[in-house]
């Protein structure tokens, strides 16, 4: 019994591998990503409290400020009156 392998099996190894390889490491990164950017997102009902006086609101009533990289944000009383 001969052993050897033929040229037709190594042409076809060499021609599916990479395509296999290819789906198996996107596979495994879509695996490992896939709830990363959810992280970000504020669930919903999150409050914010205003920087100056204290007052809690959503995101959407508070007026964003940004300095030097920050964010602070403010109620629409105090962002009048900054």
């Amino acid at each position: 019994m001969d052993s050897v392998l033929s040229g037709a099996t190594i042409r076809d190894f060499f021609a599916w591998a990479p395509l296999t390889l290819g789906v198996l490491i996107y596979a495994i990164a879509f695996l490992a990503k896939r709830n990363e950017g959810m992280a970000t997102v504020p669930s919903l009902g999150t409050t914010y409290a205003c920087a100056r006086c204290g007052k809690r609101s959503v995101r959407e009533h508070m007026v964003p400020q940004s300095h030097e990289g920050a964010v602070s944000y403010y109620c629409a009383k105090c962002a009048g009156s900054h």
